[in-house]
């Protein structure tokens, strides 16, 4: 193509054409992805303190980097004063985009890798279920899955559903409310039951001695929903994180604890029908995040749910 040309000092002078402009670094402000993993990880865990743990960090270090981001959006992102972890509406809307960059981020980064490693499945278990469910997963998809590598996270069904919304998760089943789940890949339903140590004896003049999470878990909730229910009072004598630390105040004959039948271990039995209320059934859903390809899962769904 011909480029124009016009008189300029006597001599004729080529006429670039238009080009659009580049913005430089003054124009646009760049928002580095460390910052935004922090502030999406704070609101998935719910805690500064458990984020910092997440990427070995000091908690100073962790506000620092909300600071930073805060002060580049130019907007508050997390309500102060406040119990836990609560957005603002700019929060909000941030939290969004942060999740689609922090997605694109990674799938760029995988795609370009050098050494050319296999892609990677998230599956997310619950705690309770991490001893009755591993060992079949494992066997039956070990340590690959198709074309991908299998990593594997245990924690409590509303911290994986918060993990599968953010991005953290590719696959994760849970005990969920109905209400809970939008879209599902699988889903049934566990009888929920009371257990208790072998030599426990029940007084029915005092209130039901509970094992509980400090989180209230959906058996808990499910638990204490049927004994108001029945006008029974009940009190919570242990709560902890940890299942198995849950499942040994139960053994060393604190109280009873809700569990979903299958998972009933050596070492507890199930109350007698007649001494306490009925318990509803609980729901386990198999859900995915946006976006996933579970064509090549196939496998792996079925484990987790036989």
């Amino acid at each position: 193509m011909r480029k124009s040309r016009r008189r300029q000092g006597g001599k004729a002078a080529a006429v670039e054409p238009a080009r659009e402009k580049i913005a430089g670094p003054s124009d646009k402000i760049n928002i580095p992805t460390d910052l935004l993993r922090t502030f999406v990880a704070i609101y998935q865990l719910g805690s500064f303190t458990r984020a910092a743990h997440l990427f070995e960090l000091t908690q100073p270090a962790v506000s620092a980097h909300m600071k930073k981001l805060e002060s580049l959006i130019g907007a508050d992102l997390i309500e102060r004063n406040v119990a836990g972890v609560n957005l603002t509406a700019c929060g909000e809307e941030v939290l969004k985009y942060a999740r689609r960059i922090l997605l694109i981020n990674d799938q760029i980064v995988s795609s370009a890798s050098v050494q050319r490693t296999l892609p990677i499945i998230r599956l997310g278990i619950p705690n309770i279920f991490a001893a009755f469910k591993l060992k079949r997963i494992l066997a039956e998809c070990p340590g690959t899955v198709g074309e991908s590598r299998l990593q594997i996270c245990c924690d409590h069904s509303p911290g994986l559903l918060r993990s599968i919304g953010s991005g953290y998760l590719d696959l994760a089943f849970v005990m969920s409310d109905q209400e809970e789940v939008s879209s599902r890949l699988r889903s049934w339903s566990e009888d929920l039951v009371w257990v208790r140590a072998p030599d426990f004896a029940f007084d029915p003049d005092r209130p039901v001695p509970l094992v509980s999470s400090p989180n209230v878990l959906l058996p808990d909730r499910i638990a204490m929903d049927a004994l108001e229910q029945a006008n029974q009072s009940y009190e919570i004598v242990f709560t902890a994180f940890d299942s198995l630390a849950r499942r040994s105040a139960a053994m060393a004959g604190l109280g009873y604890l809700p569990l979903p039948r299958p998972l009933v271990p050596d070492g507890l039995v199930i109350e007698r029908p007649g001494i306490l209320p009925a318990l509803a059934p609980v729901t386990i859903d198999i859900i995915a995040r946006e976006e996933l390809d579970t064509g090549s899962l196939t496998a792996l769904i079925d484990s987790v749910e036989h």
